[in-house]
This record gives structure tokens, C-alpha cells and sequence, in this order.
């Protein structure tokens, strides 16, 4: 059966070749980090949590493709609010310290959508120094996740105290009715 009896005209609009595999994993990894940065922006979502992971994935990744500029904008405007959000429900981290790390994220997505003659014109540990910049964030993200996690622990704990002793009275005053 011809092809354009299941598709009409699909020959006239067949263009290139479809994308490689490794294509599509780096659109798919780009479209993660735009999904993390809103993710982090929404008011229910534990802000330490979630941009402590998008930023060490974020630090680790490697493209192997050139970032287009409308995906770069996307994500540099994703990161521009989800530092907005961090200044703003992260009283532990000091404004100035959320802006010059997401700033260095921001450098980060850059640098993948620069060429190598635009790379070649920065200092050489231009993005060595952003990626630490990253990481001393992140690690300070994971430090407030753990410590709150470690709060709600602690908060579950006295609330069954406060239960077996709200059990045992009801058992003290329970067998002083039945011996009444």
C-alpha cells in the first residue's frame, strides 16, 4: 500500500533526519531543569529540598550540545525566580549569598550556550569558580533540608511522649473507676 494513503503528502514534508538519542536526552535534561527551577518557585514545595537537588544536577551536567538561545533564556529566567523565591522563604541564607550563587548558576547555562570562541575569551576558572559557587550553595540547601528534617523528627518524638502519657493516665484513671 502507498504511504500516502496513510499519510498524504508526508514526503513533501519530510525534511531531516529524525534527532539522535543523544539529542533527545539533552532536550530532556534541559526541559528537568526549567520543570526543577519552577518546581522550587511554587509556595507547598520544600524550597532547600528541591533547589539543593536542580542545582547538583545542574553543577554535574556536562552537554554535549551547544544550548540554543530561547532555552537559555528559559532556564536563566527559571533560576532569576527561583532565586527570588530562595531570598525570600529561606530566612537561613543571607539575600546577597542567594544572588551571587544563583548568579554563578545563571553563569553556568551560559557557558553551555556559548561557542568556543566566546568560552576561549573568559578566564579559564570563570566556571570552575561558578560551579563552586553552586556547590557551597547547594551544600548549604542540604544543610537546612537535614536540619528541618531533623526538627521534624524531634517533633514526632515528643508527640508520641506526649501520647503514652496521655495513654497512661487514661489507664491510671480507668482502673481508679473500675476499683471505685
Amino acid at each position: 500500500m502507498p504511504t500516502e494513503f496513510i499519510i498524504p503528502f508526508a514526503d513533501e514534508h519530510y525534511e531531516a533526519d529524525p534527532p539522535s538519542r543523544e539529542t533527545i536526552a539533552f532536550d530532556d535534561e534541559i526541559d528537568r531543569f526549567i520543570f526543577g527551577f519552577w518546581k522550587v518557585t511554587l509556595p507547598h514545595v520544600d524550597i532547600a529540598f528541591e533547589l539543593a537537588w536542580v542545582l547538583g544536577s545542574l553543577r554535574k551536567f556536562r552537554p554535549l550540545f551547544q544550548l540554543d538561545d530561547e532555552r537559555r533564556d528559559k532556564l536563566t529566567t527559571g533560576i532569576a525566580r527561583a532565586a527570588v523565591a530562595a531570598a525570600q522563604r529561606l530566612p537561613a541564607c543571607h539575600p546577597g549569598n542567594v544572588i551571587v550563587c544563583m548568579s554563578a548558576a545563571a553563569a553556568i547555562v551560559q557557558h553551555w550556550a556559548e561557542d568556543d570562541q566566546q568560552r576561549a575569551a573568559r578566564h579559564q576558572h570563570w566556571i570552575e569558580d561558578a560551579r563552586l559557587h553552586v556547590r557551597m550553595f547547594e551544600r548549604d540547601l542540604r544543610n537546612i533540608a537535614d536540619y528541618a528534617w531533623l526538627q521534624q523528627r524531634k517533633a514526632q518524638r515528643q508527640q508520641e511522649v506526649v501520647r503514652g502519657l496521655i495513654s497512661a493516665a487514661a489507664n491510671d484513671l480507668g482502673a481508679e473507676k473500675i476499683a471505685a
